[in-house]
C-alpha cells in the first residue's frame, strides 16, 4: 500500500512539471507566433473561456470522487448506476455551458472584450465543454479507484495533441486575421478536450471490466447534496433525515 501512494505521487509530481513546461513553451511559441496584437486578444478570449470552464466542471470531479468512494466501498452495482448518473450530470453541465457561450460570444466579444475578433474564438472554445466535464467525471472515477495512471496518459495526451494541432495550424495560417488565427489555436484546445476524453473511456472501459466484473448498474438512493460554487470546495453527504448543515470545509 506504501509503494501504491509513493508511485503515485511521484507520478502525479512529475507529470505536473511536464505539463507545465509544456504550457510554459507552448505561450512562449505562441507569444511568437501570435504576435503582440494576437497574444492579447487570445488572452482576452481566455478570459471568458475560464468562467464558463468553471461553470460546466463546477466541481464535479471533487463530487464524483467522493461518492464513487463511497458506493464502491458498499455496493459495485450502485457505484456503476451513481457514474452514469454523474455522466450525466457532467453533460448537462458541459451542454449547458456550451449553449450559453455559444449564444453570447458575440455580445460578450462586443460588449465585454470590446474587440469584435474574439467571437470566432469563443464560439469555437466553446466546443470542448462538454468533453472537459466528462473527463472530469471519468478522472474523479479513477481517482475513487487510487488509480492515477489514465489520469497522468490523458493530461500528457491532452497537452500533445493540443501542442501539435497549434503548431500545425498557426504555422499554415500565417497573414491571416487575428480573430481567425486565435480561434484556430482555440479549436485545437478543442479538439485536445476530445482525444483526451476519448482516451479516458478507453482507460474506463478496462478498469470497468476489473471493477464491476460485469454486474449491470443499479439505481441507488439519491444522496442530499449541498453543492456550492468550486471557490468554496463544499460538498456535503447528508442522511435522508438529517437537516441540511452549512460548512465551509469538506467533512
Amino acid at each position: 500500500m506504501r509503494q501504491s501512494y509513493f508511485k503515485n505521487a511521484a507520478l502525479l509530481t512529475g507529470s505536473d512539471v511536464v505539463l507545465r513546461l509544456a504550457g510554459m513553451g507552448l505561450r512562449i511559441w505562441l507569444a511568437n507566433a501570435l504576435g503582440g496584437a494576437g497574444m492579447g486578444l487570445y488572452q482576452l478570449v481566455l478570459a471568458v473561456y475560464g468562467l464558463f470552464v468553471t461553470l460546466a466542471t463546477a466541481g464535479i470531479s471533487v463530487a464524483a470522487t467522493r461518492l464513487l468512494t463511497e458506493e464502491l466501498s458498499r455496493d459495485k452495482a450502485a457505484a456503476r448506476g451513481m457514474l452514469v448518473r454523474l455522466v450525466l450530470a457532467g453533460l448537462t453541465l458541459g451542454g449547458l455551458a456550451m449553449l450559453a457561450q455559444l449564444a453570447t460570444a458575440g455580445l460578450a466579444a462586443k460588449w465585454w472584450l470590446g474587440d469584435v475578433r474574439a467571437a470566432a474564438a469563443l464560439r469555437t472554445s466553446a466546443l470542448g465543454l462538454p468533453w472537459m466535464a466528462i473527463s472530469a467525471v471519468l478522472r474523479g472515477f479513477f481517482l475513487a479507484r487510487r488509480r492515477v495512471e489514465p489520469n497522468v496518459l490523458s493530461q500528457l495526451a491532452e497537452q500533445a495533441v493540443r501542442i501539435a494541432a497549434v503548431v500545425w495550424a498557426l504555422t499554415r495560417t500565417q497573414g491571416w486575421p487575428d480573430g481567425s488565427r486565435c480561434a484556430l489555436v482555440l479549436a485545437a484546445t478543442a479538439l485536445s478536450e476530445a482525444v483526451s476524453t476519448a482516451l479516458m473511456a478507453l482507460f474506463y472501459r478496462r478498469e470497468a471490466a476489473l471493477c464491476f466484473a460485469g454486474q449491470g448498474a443499479v439505481r441507488c438512493t439519491p444522496p442530499r447534496i449541498c453543492w456550492c460554487p468550486p471557490a468554496l470546495r463544499c460538498i456535503w453527504q447528508l442522511p435522508a433525515d438529517a437537516p441540511l448543515r452549512w460548512s465551509s470545509t469538506v467533512p
